[in-house]
């Protein structure tokens, strides 16, 4: 029998020991006997669910050991301590929007009407192609209708969604925000947009990190194609930052109207590209698929970053700043400021 301790405890006098079936009583832990985990959706065990009388799904973990076995503490411990999140964004539901991004990066709309027509088309039909991941079938010419045109959801159903895209978001203390640069710890991440900001409202903030839809640039018909391919990469990255910033300010606004900012990050806002490793090693991005090779992110549409929660919208900034790669001397702006 295992010795009482901090990490293990058994109580046989209890009137339920063991509580579940086992074939082992001596490795029975009791430490944790109300399961810790129990009103996380996504705890370590494989609970069942069951529907109560009064119409409401509750777990049923008779059948789960996972607190009770000794070798689980350490992972218990350390699932307690996360405070991050994984949310899975569905850009099949937002084709709309990354039509529309995709056609300002692009500059569709600045053409003749003739190619105006025929690039829409195009980019298009590969965005038809990539969300329902076909490559059965390659363009090669701008006339010819995608396969999945007209039944996009449905061939979707077929195969795994290469449109999901996993988020993860990771809370930090609003005493690490201050003019003009972020604090962890002992490292500081310069982001010149916060000299315009009132610092002293900002009630939390979040580091997140995602990539791009893996999109098959081989299976490309033409280097125009490719180009849209890639365009449209873009164009989800920039679609997933401006949802995850609503999602934020609606999750934080359930008892009262909170206000969230737009996406602080490396390359834009004022932060230097530098922060990336800086900001990477912060959270744990591999959950993501996310990771820093030394010299850039992989994979290589990657994005890391921050946003900032509020009371008061305080977030107006000079319209300059959304495209500041945060040069070491800073701006003319923060100088004068």
């Amino acid at each position: 029998m295992r010795s009482n301790s901090y990490r293990f405890f058994q109580n046989r006098e209890c009137e339920f020991f063991p509580c579940h079936e086992v074939q082992d009583e001596d490795d029975f832990n009791c430490l944790f006997c109300y399961c810790p985990l129990y009103l996380d959706d996504n705890c370590l065990g494989s609970p069942e669910y069951i529907i109560t009388g009064r119409g409401q799904r509750i777990k049923d973990c008779s059948s789960c050991l996972v607190v009770h076995s000794p070798e689980m503490y350490d992972k218990v411990i350390a699932h307690l301590r996360r405070q991050d999140e994984i949310i899975r964004v569905d850009l099949r539901k937002m084709k709309r929007p990354l039509m529309d991004r995709l056609f300002q990066i692009t500059h569709i709309n600045d053409m003749d009407e003739d190619m105006r027509a025929e690039h829409r088309l195009l980019a298009d039909q590969v965005v038809d192609k990539v969300m329902t991941g076909s490559v059965a079938e390659t363009l090669n010419r701008v006339g010819e209708v995608s396969v999945c045109k007209e039944t996009a959801l449905d061939c979707t159903e077929t195969v795994s969604n290469p449109m999901e895209v996993s988020v993860l978001l990771q809370p930090f203390a609003g005493e690490c925000v201050h003019k003009g640069y972020l604090e962890f710890g002992n490292k500081k991440i310069e982001c010149n947009v916060l000299e315009q900001i009132d610092t002293a409202g900002v009630e939390k903030g979040y580091l997140y990190a995602f990539h791009a839809p893996d999109v098959d640039l081989e299976s490309a018909g033409s280097v125009l194609e490719q180009y849209y391919m890639e365009a449209f990469q873009v164009a989800c990255m920039d679609v997933i930052r401006v949802w995850i910033q609503g999602y934020l300010e609606r999750k934080n606004s359930v008892y009262e109207k909170k206000y969230c900012s737009p996406s602080f990050g490396p390359g834009y806002y004022g932060m230097g590209m530098d922060a990336v490793p800086e900001l990477l090693g912060l959270m744990d991005a591999s959950q993501v698929g996310v990771s820093w090779n030394g010299e850039r992110m992989s994979p290589k549409m990657s994005l890391v970053g921050t946003y900032l929660i509020t009371g008061e919208d305080v977030f107006e900034a000079d319209s300059d700043c959304i495209d500041c790669i945060g040069q070491s001397g800073g701006c003319e702006f923060c100088i004068k400021h």
